[in-house]
């Protein structure tokens, strides 16, 4: 039933039910034929060209070889009484049905006999890629030379020189005491055969796929039964011969794509195959040709994805659980890209282009903790709440402006009659359950270690104007009760450094006792100041290292998956700067006349670019003309980013404060970069204000390019007659939350 769900035929779901003898293969392949005439699942034009499926075919030609294990054992006789009773009715009543089951026997019998030697003077064309079956593929217990190897989901994924095994389908084309050989065949480069090779000139256009991580060597398969020096790795499927391969390209009896070609191959030692099957890295399955040997272009689709869609494409071709398995991994994968978008959006904080620059601490810890369970928005008003108050009493305390050692020693008063430091016991090396690490339990418990309790602090300290940075101490941070900030004052002050260690409550050091405590033949290198993001990054090493102390697999591998997904965004971050400064010359002289000519026409106001309607929060329309004569804000957001969740609230409050309280002529409305209706709906749920409808894909675009949108939140600030006040008011509202000095920037 699945095989005909899928678009097949009995043949595959017969082959399914196991293994049997020679002649009860026959029996079951010919009754579900004969099924099939019943159903009309068969025309008569195509008896002619009958065959066996491939798995029952070669079990019948090569006789005493093992073939499929059975699940359950045995013939399944139930199945093949109640069809063979179907059979027996149809003859009885249709003769026309006779005489095709009597015509199909024939055939059968004169296919009998030993399989004939290829006649090596004559070239045989490959067999029909799409047999009667269509494309088929079914999971098999035993592993052979012809056979794919589906990489289970994560197996490889951290398995260093080995990852490029991860989410890959292989072509076994060796298989025996010696060990185990194949290709990987979903796995396309960017180059062709001939940027690796000059050895084969026809095939210089092929595309070359990385078949493994092993060798140096360019490896060919193909469909061609009587290549010279070719290799027969299963029925349909054949290595080698390229010299041949070419003569048939040059005299036109074959095509370049008829072949393809694999830079290294993969490899196992004797029994290392069979372990890593029954431990669950691999599924061995069987497949028709063209899934083999036809080469998949995926156009628009970068290189490096490709193989993660074929390995789709497989597991949804063989159905059932396989198809849950896609899906959970496709889930999977694009809550990792939401992630990995998030953490871009927060590394470009203020819209800072480097991640040297990114401040937002403690917003960098809080995507920490939203991975393992999303947080509510009460935990993160909570945290933001503890930084707030941590600063408040700060300034209390100090009556006034201070020098930055004084500012410190006040903070680190305050912050320990709050928070307490939990030093790890003996033995005990993260101080208990991983997850008590993360910054909401620290918020909710008031106790953490000093790496828990430093994105707090550094936090407090950047509102107080003493903005810290972790050290790369490295020789320290092998003991976790070590933990070490910088503040480094401006450039020309003639100030030294300020360290100030979490370890020992918060105590403020000069910079040659920090030396001092620090191992001999440390250099001042060591105390050299990190970016936050090496932060995030070392509280998930500890994460990840904690779970696997307690044994919890899953856990481990989440966090380890976590640290590539930050590294990622940090290169794409890296990307967007580059990309941001290597304006070649022409390109700056373009732009400069541009901005001539833009100089010499008057610029284009918000009423320009706004459009004529826009969506109330209530729900309905209003006019975009309404916001005449008001100071407006374009406000940039998306409900997964973790910013301008903190941001938004925030923006509310002064919203609510200027135009309903104060009743002042101003509005906002929202541009949205979700990525879905529900997604924006949702969002803008929450907001009491104005927004460009989400399905006006060109106008939300041209919105964002006009005022030069690279990071979110983004809060552009517009003056009554629509004229740009400024692109970033982002911290003119976070510095004035009452809206005490409405409207921002506007001239006198």
């Amino acid at each position: 039933g699945e095989g005909v769900r899928r678009g097949g035929t009995f043949f595959h779901a017969m082959a399914a039910l196991g293994r049997t003898g020679r002649a009860g293969r026959q029996t079951v392949t010919l009754i579900a034929f004969c099924v099939q005439i019943c159903a009309g699942m068969t025309s008569p034009s195509q008896q002619s060209r009958v065959s066996l499926h491939p798995e029952l075919r070669r079990g019948s030609e090569k006789g005493d070889r093992k073939r499929l294990s059975l699940r359950g054992g045995g013939v399944p006789i139930v199945p093949i009484a109640a069809v063979g009773v179907g059979f027996a009715v149809a003859l009885k009543t249709n003769e026309k049905l006779r005489q095709r089951v009597m015509n199909t026997i024939d055939n059968l019998k004169n296919r009998g006999g030993k399989r004939r030697p290829a006649n090596r003077a004559h070239v045989k064309e490959p067999a029909e890629y799409d047999v009667r079956n269509g494309t088929w593929a079914h999971e098999v217990a035993e592993v052979e030379p012809g056979c794919l190897l589906l990489a289970s989901p994560d197996t490889f994924r951290f398995a260093g020189p080995r990852q490029v095994l991860d989410q890959s389908v292989v072509l076994l084309v060796r298989h025996g005491k010696t060990g185990s050989s194949g290709f990987i065949i979903n796995r396309p480069t960017q180059f062709d055969v001939g940027d690796v090779t000059k050895k084969l000139p026809m095939f210089e256009s092929n595309p070359l796929y990385l078949g493994g991580d092993i060798g140096e060597g360019v490896y060919m398969i193909h469909g061609f039964p009587s290549l010279r020096n070719a290799t027969e790795v299963s029925d349909g499927i054949y290595y080698g011969g390229s010299e041949h391969a070419m003569e048939l390209v040059q005299n036109q009896r074959a095509k370049p794509e008829d072949f393809r070609f694999f830079f290294k191959y993969a490899a196992w030692a004797p029994g290392q195959l069979e372990a890593e099957i029954n431990s669950g890295c691999w599924c061995p399955v069987r497949t028709s040709l063209d899934l083999v040997l036809k080469t998949k272009s995926y156009p628009g689709l970068h290189f490096a994805k490709a193989h993660k869609v074929f390995w789709h494409q497989v597991l949804q071709t063989l159905g059932g659980r396989f198809v849950n398995i896609s899906r959970d991994t496709i889930v999977k994968e694009d809550a990792e890209r939401v992630k990995m978008e998030e953490w871009v959006a927060l590394l470009q904080d203020d819209n800072n282009q480097t991640v040297m620059n990114h401040e937002g601490v403690e917003n960098g810890a809080l995507a920490v903790a939203t991975v393992p369970v999303g947080l509510e928005q009460s935990v993160v008003d909570a945290v933001h709440g503890e930084v707030d108050a941590v600063s408040k009493e700060v300034q209390k305390t100090l009556e006034g402006e201070a020098a930055p050692p004084a500012v410190l020693s006040a903070l680190s008063q305050v912050f320990f009659d709050r928070y307490s430091l939990a030093l790890p016991v003996q033995g005990d090396k993260d101080g208990g359950e991983p997850a008590s690490q993360l910054i909401d339990q620290t918020v909710l418990t008031h106790k953490g270690a000093p790496l828990s309790l430093s994105f707090l602090y550094m936090a407090s300290a950047r509102q107080l104007g003493v903005p810290l940075r972790a050290l790369n101490c490295t020789a320290r941070m092998k003991e976790p009760v070590d933990f070490l900030l910088r503040y480094d004052a401006k450039e020309g002050s003639g100030e030294g450094p300020i360290f100030v260690d979490l370890a020992e409550r918060g105590a403020v050091k000069t910079k040659e006792q920090c030396l001092a405590a620090l191992p001999a033949g440390s250099s001042e290198a060591s105390l050299n100041p990190v970016p936050h993001v090496q932060l995030y990054s070392r509280m998930m090493h500890k994460l990840a290292d904690g779970y696997a102390r307690a044994g919890d697999e899953e856990n481990v591998l989440m966090w380890l998956q976590q640290i590539r997904i930050l590294q990622a965004a940090i290169n794409t971050v890296a990307i967007i700067q580059a990309g941001a400064q290597n304006l070649t010359a022409e390109a700056q002289n373009e732009a400069g006349a541009a901005a001539q000519k833009a100089s010499q026409d008057p610029p284009p106001t918000l009423h320009d670019l706004i459009g004529d309607k826009l969506l109330a929060s209530g729900g309905g329309e209003v006019a975009a003309s309404d916001l005449k004569g008001k100071y407006v804000g374009l406000y940039f957001s998306a409900g997964w980013c973790q910013p301008c969740k903190v941001f938004t609230p925030q923006l509310i409050q002064t919203y609510s404060k200027v135009k309903i309280a104060d009743g002042k002529p101003f509005e906002i409305v929202f541009v949205s970069a979700d990525r879905s209706q529900e997604g924006f709906e949702n969002y803008f749920a929450q907001m009491p204000w104005l927004a460009v409808d989400f399905k006006d894909v060109e106008r939300r675009s041209g919105l964002s390019s006009a005022l030069q949108v690279q990071g979110i939140p983004k809060l552009a600030l517009f003056d009554p007659d629509g004229k740009l006040l400024t692109a970033d008011g982002r911290p003119l509202i976070a510095g004035d939350p009452l809206g005490e000095k409405f409207p921002w920037n506007a001239p006198e």
